[in-house]
């Protein structure tokens, strides 16, 4: 029996990676399912997965993840296709173009915080965060909020007696629990919405282990990015 694996922001970057890294250690033994917002740039990744696997099972999964029906739509197609999914890497995500702030970057200079900022670009950095159709903050949506839903509405393929699935977020060296607030879980008053964000999904990640107990193992990969390199 095949080992089913999903993987969500899967046609580039560290997605595309990652699928790659699958491959080469096990892609007899694999079925994977690259789950992307743009089909042609899945198609595109798909063939060049194949090139270097010729032999490997790789299917396609349109999902946009800062929108609900499109996640909805996904994890029903999930359903229909799986039985199971043994490995769900939740990597999907954006981070919005960054400003330079310089009054809090010579601020941070004389601060007890200046290494963070200079390995993180934490409080220097400030971004602007759009609102989807759906009517939440866009950074909020898809880093977090539709992965959130996409996990609940796959529950029926993970949580199976005898079976523990795993669930590997891609979190980041930027979550900081300063840029995150309960009172504001959206990040709507704030200038850090890509670090509240993966702060969040660390928490989220916790909560659903201990929600599902023995069924589901979450873990956190944090991906380690120059401060100034904000596309994955």
């Amino acid at each position: 029996m095949k080992t089913v694996v999903l993987v969500t922001g899967a046609n580039s970057g560290i997605g595309l990676a990652l699928c790659e890294r699958l491959l080469s250690e096990a892609a007899e033994g694999l079925q994977l399912c690259l789950a992307c917002r743009n089909m042609q740039r899945a198609r595109a990744a798909r063939q060049s997965l194949l090139a270097s696997h010729p032999s490997a099972q790789v299917d396609l999964l349109q999902l946009d993840t800062s929108n609900i029906s499109s996640v909805i739509n996904a994890a029903q197609e999930v359903k229909l296709k799986y039985e199971r999914l043994d490995y769900l890497y939740l990597n999907a995500g954006i981070m919005p173009n960054p400003q330079f702030d310089v009054k809090a970057f010579f601020r941070g200079l004389f601060s007890s915080g200046v290494t963070t900022m200079f390995a993180t670009g934490g409080g220097i950095i400030t971004q602007w965060d759009g609102v989807t159709p759906d009517g939440l903050r866009e950074v909020f949506a898809t880093n977090l909020f539709g992965h959130f839903l996409l996990v609940r509405e796959l529950e029926p393929v993970l949580c199976h007696a005898g079976q523990t699935s795993q669930l590997i977020w891609t979190s980041s060296n930027n979550a900081h629990r300063s840029a995150f607030s309960l009172e504001d879980l959206q990040h709507q008053k704030g200038t850090q919405p890509y670090s509240s964000s993966k702060y969040a999904s660390d928490l989220l990640s916790l909560a659903l282990n201990i929600h599902h107990n023995n069924q589901l193992d979450f873990c956190s990969c944090i991906v380690r990015c120059p401060p100034f390199y904000f596309k994955y």
